[in-house]
């Protein structure tokens, strides 16, 4: 966001961050900049940072798009899945001992 990939800023927009945090962006960039230029700097990052919060991640239901599911949600769906699984036992018609349809 406003930074070309060589590291020049965009002047064409003007990009609006709290003024407290400000002198603290700007030693930031300039510090990123000076280990980019000592090739200590990497742009690679791992995909996640801890093991057991992954795992939790990937174990939750997910919704449309991706997201995750609130409690409620959660909650709607059990029971629905609950319903599909019940009603086409309810549907089937009702057979006796001799296997013939009770009337």
């Amino acid at each position: 966001m406003g930074e070309d990939g060589d590291g020049a800023v965009d002047n064409e927009e003007p990009l609006y961050v709290n003024a407290k945090q400000y002198h603290r962006i700007l030693k930031r960039r300039i510090a990123r900049q000076r280990l980019e230029e000592l090739n200590r700097l990497s742009r690679s990052r791992k995909p996640y940072l801890h093991e057991s919060r992954h795992r939790h991640a990937c174990s939750r239901p997910r919704g449309k798009g991706g997201r995750f599911l609130t409690a409620d949600e959660i909650e709607a769906l059990k029971r629905e899945q609950q319903a599909s699984l019940e009603g086409p036992l309810d549907s089937r018609p009702s057979t006796g001992e001799d296997g013939l349809e009770s009337a």
